[in-house]
């Protein structure tokens, strides 16, 4: 008797307009873009401070990139400004991606972290 357990991708495959991207949901990929995300985020912050409108172009963009670059690839950003090239728009299609993917993860079972998860584990064996 054969057991066949079907494998799954672990990649999330991402559409924005004509661009095909993928964000890999690989355990170190995972870790590694909750860590980052937080550096992302902060940038972002910074955009509800006083700024002029040049400082707040140049911290969006920046931000950007590294938010984009991180979720899709080297080299998303600089695809994604040349498809849609308006930073309004740019950055609505990241809230929707950052939105997207973390509905995702959680639907994979990565709510939690791996850590928790092998606790839970390890409790559930001593019983």
């Amino acid at each position: 008797m054969t057991i066949k357990i079907q494998t799954e991708k672990t990649v999330i495959p991402i559409e924005i307009g004509k661009l095909n991207f993928e964000f890999d949901v690989s355990d170190e990929s995972v870790q590694h873009f909750r860590e980052k995300a937080m550096e992302v985020q902060s940038e972002l912050n910074l955009l509800n401070t006083e700024l002029d409108e040049e400082q707040t172009f140049t911290i969006a963009k920046s931000a950007l990139q590294k938010g984009y670059d991180l979720m899709l690839g080297k080299g998303a950003f600089a695809k994604i400004y040349n498809q849609t090239p308006s930073l309004p728009f740019v950055m609505k299609f990241f809230e929707q991606i950052a939105n997207g993917v973390e509905k995702e993860l959680k639907k994979m079972g990565f709510e939690h972290t791996n850590k928790e998860k092998a606790q839970k584990y390890l409790e559930k064996v001593k019983k």
